[in-house]
């Protein structure tokens, strides 16, 4: 996975819930900016989900609005929560966030762990 993307997984979902939550939240991410590139991924290769886990590739511009987009997401989807990783440590643990909440994330996505 490149330097520049996070990698964001649904540590509470069962796996229908998290293909689920990875579906919406991944449209929900390519709306917000064309240049947005999302793919899901299975966490484990034995299994038939489509993708539970999505890896989002980071440009520059594109951080705020991968972050306006999940701050929307997460307040249409209440109670869901969301772990956004880079270079595999957790840099936000997030739920129950608004739009509000924004700044924070696209802070998180540009800290490096």
């Amino acid at each position: 996975m490149p330097a520049d993307s996070v990698t964001i997984v649904f540590p509470n979902a069962s796996a229908a819930e998290g293909n689920q939550l990875a579906s919406s939240l991944a449209d929900a991410l390519c709306d917000a900016d064309s240049e947005v590139s999302v793919e899901r991924r299975r966490e484990r290769a034995d299994t038939q989900d489509f993708g539970t886990t999505l890896a989002v590739i980071l440009g520059t511009r594109a951080i705020t609005a991968v972050a306006r987009g999940i701050a929307a997401w997460l307040a249409r989807n209440s109670g869901a929560v969301i772990e956004i990783r880079r270079n595999g440590s957790v840099v936000l643990l997030a739920r129950h966030l608004d739009s509000e909440d924004a700044a924070r994330i696209a802070a998180a996505l540009e800290r490096e762990p």
